[in-house]
């Protein structure tokens, strides 16, 4: 056998610091204390302290195990053992500040402590406690009075906690030793009372380590308490008084494994002696101490209900000697205390984490209230929280493009990821949120199915996609996944937890509050949208305020001029032939033109229209639109004038009900009402107040419709008044159908269906559907039926038009800073006859053919669009094609009068002269 030397020692205790230090806490007492002290130069501990100087740390609160700092006992005889205290000297307190800076700063550390504390800083008693009791006030008073009135620090004084926890002064190790040889009944109630007070589980633990060491006189301690996850049950070290100095994991032994494990699943202690390798030092238990058992004492902790709550284990009994029985039914007693307080530090534990969840629920709805109007900044706060309360490693939000749609489809997806995540490795900027794709089965199921998912060993999950999971950094072991809701209870998203940072898996506790925070985040999603449509209101309130401020409607004795006009014949102005003279009338004779049109049609006698009404309703309809180039009034009537023809001269007329052609010339009236010379493209790209009303689809055509409600629920111009409510409601969806018809998107669409019925030879005009189709084609027809008319009227309608998008395309270059379109380019008029070409080529003629074929009625117009197509052809081969329009080169152009008593002749048109003219 090797002989150890002084010198070995010497140098192993200088190589194991932490050893020494804990071996000098558990041995070293008073006397010695001195001695070191007296070596050193410093003066020692008096025996001889005043009583008032004891009583004066009855006031100082218990260090929690971590802060334990070396301390002395004090013991004489039995009689002094009750009166000995712990010694401290409380630190001198701060100087006193008045200054709004310094209390700033004290409230803000002082929110930085924990809401709950089992142990707080020492303060020693003052003599006057009334007198400090109100100074404490004052400068609790001073400290929030200088706190802004803000919302955030209102909540932190409502929400901090007013728990003040029972505290006691622990007796230091050297002092139990004592007072267990003087007086063993004195001290099993001390050791009692010990634990009884003590609410704090790791405090808790580390005081029955020592306490049951003590009294059984053993080396070592273990202690292991039950832990359930969902229906595992499992047995977790919290602490061993081997390894009290440091830091080590805890262990997990299962239930029914191992000594530990077998004691718990019994319920029968277990007493070892001489104990050999192979028994003991075969399980997960044996990596708490690093001494090899001569004799081991293991013991079942119990609730009141009998029912095993943990499991202590003390290891060697000094001396050499076994554990006897004596040991035995001595630390079962003691035991049984112990699992009264350990229920109860379990119990307010689990009240401590539900005042904490409150608080951190609370917060959010703080969170919601505070923010509304950005959805990236509310759902961002509310994944912050989740991953700090819940301590996981990575939180994601999905939301659902449409709720009702069988294909799940995200708009868009929020991903936070703690700084201390992906096991050390930084995420690549080229991989985005690719690595999402790991868990795209389990998201795809709780969208489409509405179930939590919570995936406890994501390696054994089919749903996980395992190849994506080995190939990023951040390892995916564990996923909890809920779906978000609205207030309809339809899920709008997917919620989505990664990792628990303590590596174990999400249990019942982390289901329920994550469920929480997926609610308030479906409430803040649903305040953001209600804050969204609240802008609209504002903005639709801006947009009619433009309106208003730009229109008015015509006043009685305006609509009793026109009333008073004898209204023209239809052979007088050539109103019903479908090749009409788009420039013949002047402002007034369209309007009493018009008047015919409804009275012709049989619609004022149908449907009982005040004439008076009717007159103001027309007038006020061209008072709404503006002076633009081509968009105007005159385009409006002529577009209503070959709707009125097609009724006239055509059999179709007789395919519709009176319903239908009341809301069809209404419709050709009020389809570019508030034209304001620019294009829906145009409206979004300057992201106008009309574009953020309507949105980018149809923006114009649906400011058309409810500009035309506008005017219609004005008092004195619903020519609707005397419809029936059946009526009233069929006759406003169609003519919401028929404005929206001139977008030419939509056209494109409707045409690819209805041509090849007609084709065909399968339209039929009872079906619905074909019918809907019919009355859309009508509408963009009347829309662009200037492409049919005589070469003059449609050449002047080409220029008008070209020139209404070339004055967009100006402000486009000065307002938007963009290139417009070829189209749009002033710079590119020459190209005017090709791009006809094109519009004839690519919408007219087809269109034309189809109704052609449908009714021979329209082969008028389709011989015009014939004719007009090989002029453009021809013009198109020569490159210095020369405009008509006066001042069209300059951006110098003639617009309609506004007077409804004008006799001049407006210099306006009809509709779109080439394809890429549409409002789109």
């Amino acid at each position: 056998m090797t002989k150890i030397t002084y010198t070995d020692v010497e140098e192993w205790l200088d190589t194991h610091p932490d050893s020494v230090q804990y071996y000098f806490l558990c041995k070293v007492n008073l006397d010695l204390v001195n001695k070191w002290l007296i070596s050193h130069g410093f003066s020692t501990i008096s025996d001889t302290l005043s009583k008032k100087a004891l009583e004066s740390t009855d006031t100082l609160t218990p260090l929690s195990p971590e802060e334990k700092a070396p301390r002395s006992a004090l013991h004489t005889n039995d009689k002094s053992h009750s009166d000995n205290r712990e010694i401290k000297n409380p630190k001198k307190p701060p100087p006193r500040s008045n200054s709004r800076k310094y209390l700033r700063q004290n409230f803000a550390k002082g929110k930085n402590t924990q809401l709950f504390r089992t142990c707080e800083p020492a303060v020693v008693e003052k003599k006057d406690s009334d007198l400090g009791a109100r100074r404490s006030s004052l400068q609790g008073m001073r400290k929030y009075a200088s706190l802004p009135p803000s919302s955030g620090n209102m909540l932190s004084l409502l929400i901090g906690s007013k728990i003040r926890l029972p505290r006691r002064t622990s007796k230091d190790v050297a002092f139990l030793y004592e007072l267990r040889r003087t007086n063993e009944r004195d001290f099993f109630l001390d050791i009692v009372k010990d634990i009884a007070n003590d609410l704090d589980i790791k405090s808790l633990c580390s005081k029955i380590l020592q306490n049951i060491k003590i009294l059984i006189d053993a080396n070592h301690s273990v202690l292991f308490l039950v832990q359930k996850n969902k229906s595992v049950k499992l047995l977790v070290s919290k602490g061993s008084d081997a390894y009290a100095h440091t830091d080590i994991a805890p262990v997990q032994v299962p239930w029914g494994k191992d000594i530990v494990g077998q004691v718990a699943l019994t319920g029968e202690a277990v007493n070892i002696t001489r104990t050999n390798k192979e028994l003991y030092y075969n399980g997960e238990a044996s990596r708490l101490t690093s001494l090899q058992g001569d004799s081991l004492l293991c013991l079942p902790i119990h609730d009141s209900e009998g029912e095993v709550i943990g499991v202590a284990q003390v290891i060697n009994k000094r001396g050499g000697a076994s554990f006897s029985k004596d040991d035995e039914k001595l630390i079962e007693t003691y035991l049984t205390f112990c699992g009264i307080a350990i229920v109860n530090a379990q119990l307010f534990e689990d009240s401590r984490r539900e005042q904490e969840k409150n608080k951190a629920l609370l917060e959010v709805v703080h969170d919601l209230f505070e923010e509304q109007t950005s959805l990236d900044k509310i759902v961002r706060k509310i994944m912050q929280r989740t991953l700090r309360l819940l301590k996981c490693e990575r939180c994601s939000v999905f939301l659902l493009d449409d709720n009702e749609a069988q294909i799940v489809k995200f708009t868009k997806i929020f991903d936070l990821i703690t700084p201390t995540s992906n096991q050390g490795q930084k995420r690549n900027n080229s991989e985005g949120m690719a690595d999402l794709r790991i868990t795209q089965k389990v998201i795809e199921h709780v969208a489409s199915k509405g179930e939590l998912v919570n995936i406890s060993n994501a390696s054994l999950d089919l749903r996980i996609d395992q190849q994506a999971n080995s190939q990023f950094g951040m390892h995916t072991n564990c996923v909890l996944c809920v779906p978000i809701r609205n207030r309809n209870y339809s899920i709008i998203g997917v919620a989505q937890i990664i990792n628990r940072t303590d590596g174990e898996a999400f249990d019942d506790s982390d289901e329920a509050l994550f469920e929480a925070f997926a609610i308030f985040c479906g409430l803040g999603i649903n305040n953001t949208i209600l804050c969204n449509e609240q802008e609209k209101a504002i903005a639709r309130q801006s947009v009619a305020l433009e309106v208003l401020s730009y229109h008015a409607t015509a006043s009685i004795q305006e609509a009793n001029e026109i009333a008073e006009i004898q209204l023209p014949t239809d052979n007088q102005e050539n109103l019903r032939t479908l090749l009409f003279d788009n420039f013949s009338l002047n402002t007034l004779e369209m309007l009493a033109a018009g008047v015919r049109f409804f009275v012709d049609l049989g619609l004022v006698t149908k449907f009982q229209i005040d004439y008076m009404v009717l007159c103001r309703w027309l007038l006020t309809i061209k008072r709404n639109y503006r002076n633009v180039i081509y968009h105007n009034w005159c385009h409006a009537f002529n577009v209503g004038q070959t709707m009125y023809a097609i009724m006239q001269e055509t059999d179709l007329g007789k395919e519709f009900t009176d319903l239908e052609k009341l809301a069809l010339l209404v419709g050709c009236f009020c389809h570019d009402l508030d034209h304001r010379g620019t294009n829906n493209a145009f409206h979004a790209k300057a992201q106008s107040p009309l574009a953020l009303l309507y949105g980018t689809s149809a923006t114009m055509e649906q400011h058309h419709f409810n500009h035309a409600v506008m005017i219609l629920n004005s008092e004195g111009h619903n020519i609707f008044g005397n419809l029936a409510s059946e009526e009233y409601s069929t006759v406003m969806n169609l003519l919401k159908e028929s404005i929206l018809a001139t977008d030419l998107f939509r056209h494109y669409k409707v045409y690819e269906n209805f041509a090849p019925l007609v084709d065909q030879d399968q339209f039929k005009v009872g079906v619905a559907e074909h019918r809907n189709m019919m009355r859309h084609c009508l509408m963009t027809a009347c829309d662009i039926s200037a492409c049919s008319k005589a070469w003059d009227i449609q050449r002047k309608v080409a220029e008008q038009v070209a020139s209404e998008f070339w004055a967009q395309g100006d402000k486009e270059k000065q307002e938007l800073k963009v290139q417009p379109a070829a189209q749009m380019d002033r710079e590119k008029m020459h190209d005017l006859p090709k791009l006809q070409v094109q519009w004839l080529d690519g919408v007219c003629l087809p269109l034309f053919k189809t109704l052609a074929k449908l009714n021979p009625g329209f082969t008028e117009m389709l011989n015009g669009i014939d004719l007009n197509r090989k002029i453009w052809g021809e013009l198109s081969k020569d490159s210095s094609y020369e405009f008509s329009l006066v001042g069209i080169v300059n951006g110098v152009y003639d617009t309609p009068s506004t007077s409804p008593t004008d006799s001049s002749r407006p210099t306006s048109g009809t509709d779109k002269p080439f394809v890429n003219t549409a409002e789109t």
